[in-house]
């Protein structure tokens, strides 16, 4: 971290001198993982993070700071939380994002769009995203023969979270059925005490994604499979 402090002084002072063109090709993308212990063990982490939070970007030095909850005591920022919520973008992912929906946002629906969602849904401060992972990996493949005898490509969806991929399973096995959330309840042993509300939020994900269609409505909604 020292280094890098020396490394963005001399790129002031480069800038300083040639401008923009002077420090073209050092480009850094820095991740400091742990952050609460590099508080702990290195002196110079508390002025890291905020020489890099308030000048790194005018000299394309960037960086990513993860920690287990978003305090800014955690980022050695103590009495600075200005810094942390002015300077950073903050990521909040798996149990961390559903509970500060939950707890600092007072929105239980979001807590549940974000649970359906797996890793791919988070919050970007306090807003929803969801990662789009549909052209990551190249899929499993099968060769089903058509009516033509011809042989036609199938690929899995991608980005499916263990709890959908359970669904997508049983309406692929059982085409033309409905599934209601009491039977994933009775077949799946992960969601046999969920709610099924949250069950049928899923059904609604899966349907959004063109995968399969929902019918009907309220404790009445189920999923049906379907290309």
């Amino acid at each position: 971290m020292g280094n890098d402090l020396k490394t963005l002084e001399e790129l002031v002072e480069l800038r300083g001198e040639g401008g923009d063109n002077a420090i073209a090709g050092r480009e850094r993308f820095m991740i400091a993982e742990e952050f609460p212990i590099l508080v702990d063990e290195c002196d110079n982490s508390s002025p890291w993070i905020k020489r890099h939070a308030k000048r790194g970007r005018r000299y394309k030095q960037f960086i990513c700071a993860l920690a287990q909850n978003d305090t800014a005591e955690n980022f050695g920022l103590q009495g600075d939380k200005e810094t942390l919520y002015s300077c950073f973008c903050l990521v909040r992912l798996g149990q961390f994002g559903r509970d500060y929906a939950r707890t600092k946002l007072k929105d239980p629906q979001l807590e549940q769009w974000l649970k359906a969602g797996g890793k791919r849904r988070f919050l970007v401060d306090d807003c929803p995203c969801e990662l789009d992972l549909s052209s990551w990996g190249a899929g499993s493949r099968e060769q089903p023969e058509t009516s033509g005898g011809e042989n036609e490509e199938v690929r899995s969806p991608q980005g499916l979270n263990e709890y959908e991929q359970f669904i997508l399973n049983w309406g692929q096995q059982h085409p033309g059925e409905l599934l209601k959330a009491r039977i994933v309840q009775q077949g799946c042993n992960m969601l046999k005490k969920d709610d099924p509300e949250n069950i049928r939020i899923m059904f609604e994900c899966l349907a959004d994604r063109g995968l399969g269609k929902v019918e009907g409505d309220g404790n009445r909604l189920g999923w049906r499979w379907s290309k």
